[in-house]
């Protein structure tokens, strides 16, 4: 920049300049310019301008004539018309004006450094201040004198001081220094700094832009790198950063150009094709991605990112063993990059490579102790294998690296109450909701531990906060449906057990509470519809299969009541209820009687005492004709039960019903 107009500075009348000229004061009058001219965001023109450039980033009210090109800024505001062979319009500028192309510029631009002066006389319509603190009079002649390279117009009037150029380049150094040390703040600090001090240096524009591109602040970025190129338009890399910027506000199609003109000034710039593949592979355009990242390795066999990024779009494309191979290449050059082994891990377990990516994960917990993915994925793994122990061992580690992670937290209390350690399942999932009261995965794991453990009003109250937080979790609803059905809250039991189907209509579980829960309700043939359903999920279950057997038992259709639990009794040959309904069938149909007797019998053995037990036994007596034992027996259950109408009734028809004749080979099925 070969002249500075500050801040502060007015002039009037018309002004004549050489070399490239930044103007942040205001002029009222013509502006004629061989060069470029470019109004800083607090500049004011008012009146025509003419030069070769024009760059707007402030106010202009005028008509502009530029023989090559316009660029308005974002900020900007243009109230005129525009006449110039390139016009670029940055997002958020205003323009209200007509635009007219006109032909290219015959000859070059005049070169930047300027060896003599030209002076110009301007009369101060007001009172102009001085960084020296003096004071020009109304009506006071005043000379400006726009000098050569390395001059700063320190205000008008004021003194114009040299700036060593090793101090401006000093401060761009410890400004980059700064950035790649993520001290932002510091960043900015010093290339403002150097800007102060040097409105030519690229590097300090360039410098700027990587700060602001860091904050986020794109639309400031893409101005400072732009001023970069104004000032030294054959740099590639101020090409690539502001292509970069141009992508992160999704202007692709300006950032592919940008980078293909970057590439056409350094043909050999392998951080140009790698970034042109990164867009490519974002747009989708595979082809063209493995192209220039494949070009990118070429040039620079040493850096990673090109050979991860390779392994990607391989991936992506299905070739795991080439996506493989790339990523090894990137893990062999980049070894202290936890993610990268991550990574490899998950691309080996795409591929079908299970023992190899737990062995590498397994690496990496112990070359990364401090690396907390790789102790929650070990431990994951060892969780899915049923290794608690193992799994406990990696999870305490992660909870060590990060000891306020609610999902880490939930995960043990998980592994402690499958170890039984309910003490310390209650202690993590209470830390759990200290730390994190807004997550309703930890009041479902405490609402599900504390129904597990029976304590039904404090497992409702954290299942009821779950399910405010998070009301569409089938978990939560089921075991919300269990509180309530012990709770003897029926009706509402089934309601939630509803919507546990509603939102996981493959899961049996639910699908048995919810039939079960009819089948109490009296609707029979509701209940076993799901009941059935249940059973073709999950044929194996022995509760299923009993559930089965309990509706047709109470719907009187005794025949499909023993199939279903005779194959009960198969998946859970120990189990009492089951052996106990199965007897009682026995003794309906008049089938298998000697058989239900040994069944009785054990059910008597375990619970002496229990009057449905004592009541099945009676009834096999009475089906063999034996009514004195039945007799006997039912009188044992209505001393238990004195209450019980039913008992009674037994003894009433066992009394004065005779029996039917038992049935030919009534100890064998027919």
């Amino acid at each position: 920049m070969d002249s500075y107009f500050e801040d502060g500075v007015k002039l009037k009348g018309t002004l004549k300049v050489k070399g490239a000229v930044h103007l942040d004061g205001e002029i009222v009058g013509e502006v004629l310019s061989s060069n470029h001219f470019i109004v800083g965001k607090n500049g004011k023109i008012h009146g025509n301008i003419t030069s070769h450039n024009v760059t707007n980033m402030g106010t202009i009210q005028g008509n502009i004539y530029s023989e090559n090109k316009v660029t308005l800024m974002a900020g900007c505001r243009l109230v005129g018309d525009i006449s110039s062979y390139h016009l670029v319009i940055d997002e958020g500028s205003n323009f209200e004006g007509l635009s007219k192309k006109i032909s290219p510029p015959e000859n070059t631009i005049e070169p930047e450094v300027v060896t003599d002066t030209t002076t110009r006389v301007i009369e101060p319509e007001k009172k102009i201040p001085s960084t020296e603190g003096k004071v020009k009079k109304k009506g006071q002649k005043l000379k400006v004198a726009l000098v050569g390279l390395g001059i700063l117009a320190a205000g008008v009037g004021g003194n114009y001081l040299l700036n060593p150029k090793n101090d401006v380049d000093a401060l761009v150094k410890q400004g980059y220094q700064a950035i790649e040390e993520s001290r932002v703040a510091d960043a900015e600090d010093l290339f403002n700094k150097a800007l102060s001090m040097s409105r030519s240096n690229p590097k300090v524009y360039a410098g700027l832009g990587e700060v602001y591109y860091s904050k986020n602040r794109y639309n400031e970025a893409l101005n400072q790198f732009q001023r970069s190129i104004d000032i030294n338009s054959s740099n590639s890399e101020y090409r690539i950063k502001l292509a970069k910027t141009l992508v992160a506000k999704g202007r692709y199609k300006e950032a592919r150009l940008s980078y293909k003109s970057a590439l056409e000034m350094d043909p050999n710039n392998f951080r140009a094709f790698y970034d042109l593949g990164m867009l490519h592979e974002k747009e989708g355009e595979e082809k063209q991605a493995l192209e220039n990242l494949k070009m990118a390795v070429k040039l620079n066999p040493n850096f990673y990112k090109s050979y991860e990024a390779l392994s990607r779009v391989y991936a992506n494309q299905k070739n795991f063993p080439q996506a493989v191979e790339e990523l090894k290449t990137a893990v062999r050059i980049k070894k202290d990059d936890p993610e990268l082994h991550l990574t490899l891990s998950s691309l080996l377990a795409q591929s079908g490579q299970a023992e190899e990516s737990i062995a590498e994960i397994d690496k990496i917990a112990a070359k990364f102790p401090d690396n907390n993915q790789a102790q929650m994925q070990m431990g994951d793994w060892h969780f899915e294998k049923g290794n608690k122990k193992d799994s406990l061992k990696y999870y305490e580690a992660s909870l060590a690296l990060e000891p306020r992670n609610t999902k880490i937290l939930v995960r043990l209390g998980n592994i402690y109450v499958d170890l039984n350690r309910t003490e310390d399942a209650f202690a993590v999932y209470e830390k759990a909701v200290k730390l994190k009261d807004k997550d309703p995965e930890v009041f479902y794991q405490l609402g599900r531990m504390l129904a597990d453990q029976e304590q039904w009003d404090q497992a409702e109250s954290h299942l009821e906060t779950a399910i405010s937080l998070r009301g569409k979790h089938a978990g939560t609803r089921y075991y919300m449906g269990k509180v309530l059905q012990a709770s003897g809250k029926g009706n509402e039991a089934i309601e939630e057990f509803q919507k546990a189907v509603k939102l996981d209509k493959k899961n049996p579980a639910y699908l048995l509470s919810l039939g079960n829960g009819l089948v109490d309700a009296k609707k029979l043939d509701q209940g076993l519809k799901y009941l059935l359903q249940a059973a073709k999920i999950e044929p194996e279950n022995h509760e299923t299969a009993f559930g089965v057997c309990n509706v047709y038992s109470k719907k009187r259709y005794f025949a499909n009541a023993v199939t279903h639990c005779e194959q009960a009794l198969k998946l859970a040959p120990k189990n009492l209820a089951t052996m106990n309904r199965l007897a009682w069938l026995y003794a309906k149909k008049k089938i298998n009687l000697k058989k239900g007797l040994e069944l009785s019998q054990k059910t008597l053995e375990a619970f002496p005492d229990k009057a449905e037990y004592i009541d099945t036994v009676s009834e096999l007596y009475y089906a063999r004709g034996n009514v004195d034992k039945a007799v006997e027996n039912i009188q044992v259950a209505i001393k238990l039960v004195p209450d019980e109408p039913y008992y009674k009734q037994q003894l009433w028809r066992f009394k004065n019903v005779k029996p039917a004749q038992p049935v030919a080979n009534a100890d064998q099925k027919p």
